[in-house]
């Protein structure tokens, strides 16, 4: 059976974590951080979704914990969304962590550059994929988020990770994503779909097969007998898994629209269309590279082109070219939003693959009732990979959650809660009446006998933003749905906000060693939320204290 249903890991993440665990431990022996005989602390950094900003606010927590010497603490590091862009870049460099500064500043530096994927490459990758008959609308996304983040088209795959030697160099990764009919029938047990260099699968029911057989058909647990197709690339696992910000308000309507509307209507010319909205994205102050993309957009689109786009109508060659920067853009703008509400009408169908997962009957119907497995980004359900780290064969003791959700910042945190409850996996208690979603502090720590520690980070707080009109002034500058943004001072400055993230963490660390904030399941006290105040918090007996001995702070 190439089709394996089960719960516990598969023998090459026990090796690689096996291997970690010793990093693990030697890091925190150098933070003087104690724990008991054989109770080494399996810690998890976990990553949201929120598209560039989350790309962008994680290199600079990264960044900042390898400079601390941190980040050996952690045994996994999961992503969503946007944060997935990050880590395929960076988990392209078998011991990127060893040099994070370096791994990092690449990353943030190609974007502000944007000199990566050109419009010919772009359309040549797509043209391949709709050659072997495997197109989907995902793709154009991983060539679009190449393109935004500055990077070549990163055409290794998954499984290549997995050949590389098991030395337990980096955090193990973990990319989500989840399963459409599922999601839309709110499976919420089932929906949860994971990608990791050895194995990928579904953690509800635990179905996994290797990652190497990705991008296959299957028939009754087998792998078909069918012409091979190429393993999935990172071009297409950014498509599947970060392709629509995670952001769930802001994106549901997009996802009616476009996603799911258009799912099945992706031909060769739907494919030029996309590609050509790209470049006309990116041509930017090359007036001559615009006039070009104007005129193949509208020759793609035929001669009653302006009933898709009204404003594409309107334009001409010499009337763009008068255009400011400004009015260049929202033009932009306003093309690419008509033409996704027209895109039925432009459209056309292809035809299904035929792709039965298992006959198992620990696997639900409707998982292989479908001729095809649609994979989605997974923040439309949870913007945060906990249903990763949820998994009771991961054993993990402390979450640590960078939360770059656009909205309420303790939203992921409350659905994290509540999937726990639905899969009956331990969590902390949440007291949400006492979390102020105006004025956040830099990090909540949530404990509970005999459950997971939670250390959730809102990514704009008081510390580092230090009054609430600042962080809504953070937020519209960093909103989720607006052009790329190349400039180095804002992509730095958010890095750098991020950064002071990770240095309250790299604190809270330092002193846990004297402070009933554990590192292991607690056993001793009642459930608790500790809160930063403006200087950092330590916390004794059930009493929080700030470093001057003030009055305690506890919520």
């Amino acid at each position: 059976m190439d089709v394996v249903v089960r719960h516990e890991l598969c023998d090459e993440e026990k090796s690689y974590i096996q291997k970690r665990l010793q990093i693990v431990a030697n890091c925190l022996c150098s933070h003087d951080i104690v724990y008991k005989h054989n109770e080494l602390p399996r810690v998890a950094l976990l990553a949201s979704g929120g598209g560039q900003r989350a790309h962008t606010a994680i290199l600079g927590v990264l960044r900042q914990l390898g400079q601390d010497n941190l980040l050996d603490c952690f045994l996994y590091m999961a992503g969503v969304s946007g944060s997935i862009w990050a880590m395929t870049s960076l988990y392209e460099d078998a011991h990127w962590s060893k040099n994070v500064t370096k791994a990092t500043s690449k990353v943030l530096q190609s974007m502000s550059e944007g000199k990566g994927v050109t419009f010919s490459q772009g359309v040549q990758w797509l043209r391949e994929r709709h050659e072997e008959g495997d197109l989907s609308l995902s793709d154009p996304w991983g060539v679009l988020i190449c393109a935004l983040k500055g990077v070549p088209l990163e055409t290794r795959t998954l499984s290549d990770e997995g050949k590389r030697k098991i030395d337990g160099a980096n955090p193990y990764p973990l990319y989500s994503a989840i399963e459409r009919t599922l999601f839309h029938k709110k499976e919420a047990k089932e929906m949860w779909f994971e990608m990791s260099p050895h194995e990928v699968g579904f953690t509800g029911p635990g179905a996994f097969v290797k990652t190497s057989l990705l991008n296959r058909h299957f028939e009754g647990g087998h792998v078909k007998h069918c012409p091979e197709m190429k393993p999935m690339d990172m071009v297409q696992l950014q498509g599947i898994c970060g392709g629509i910000v995670g952001d769930e308000n802001q994106t549901k309507h997009y996802i009616k629209t476009y996603i799911l509307g258009w799912i099945r209507s992706l031909w060769a010319c739907v494919i030029q269309i996309m590609m050509t909205l790209v470049e006309l994205v990116e041509s930017g102050d090359d007036m001559e590279r615009g006039r070009e993309a104007l005129a193949i957009l509208k020759s793609l689109l035929g001669e009653d082109y302006g009933i898709f786009s009204p404003t594409l109508l309107g334009l001409e060659y010499e009337f763009w070219t008068n255009m400011s920067d400004q009015e260049r853009r929202l033009s932009m703008e306003r093309i690419f939003e008509e033409l996704l509400e027209s895109s039925e009408e432009w459209g056309q169908d292809l035809n299904a693959l035929d792709n039965t997962l298992t006959d198992d009957p620990k696997v639900p119907k409707d998982m292989c009732a479908k001729d095809t497995i649609h994979l989605i980004d997974a923040g439309l359900f949870l913007n945060s990979p906990y249903p990763s780290m949820l998994r009771g064969a991961r054993d993990v003791d402390v979450f640590v959650s960078f939360d770059f959700s656009e909205g309420a910042p303790f939203e992921t945190l409350i659905e994290a809660r509540d999937y726990a409850a639905t899969i009956k996996r331990p969590f902390p208690n949440i007291d949400v009446e006492n979390l102020d979603s105006d004025r956040p502090k830099s990090f909540y720590v949530f404990e509970e006998e005999g459950k997971p520690t939670v250390i959730h980070i809102p990514l704009f707080n008081m510390d580092n933003c230090k009054n609430e009109s600042t962080i809504k002034k953070e937020w519209k500058e960093y909103a989720t749905f607006q052009m790329a943004y190349r400039d180095k001072k804002k992509i730095d400055h958010l890095a750098d906000l991020a950064a002071e993230n990770g240095i309250l963490l790299t604190l809270l660390f330092q002193k846990a060693q004297r402070s009933s904030i554990h590192l292991t399941h607690p056993s001793s006290h009642p459930s608790m939320c500790y809160t930063a105040s403006h200087s950092m918090v330590t916390v004794h007996a059930g009493l929080v204290q700030d470093d001057e001995g003030t009055s305690p702070s506890l919520t």
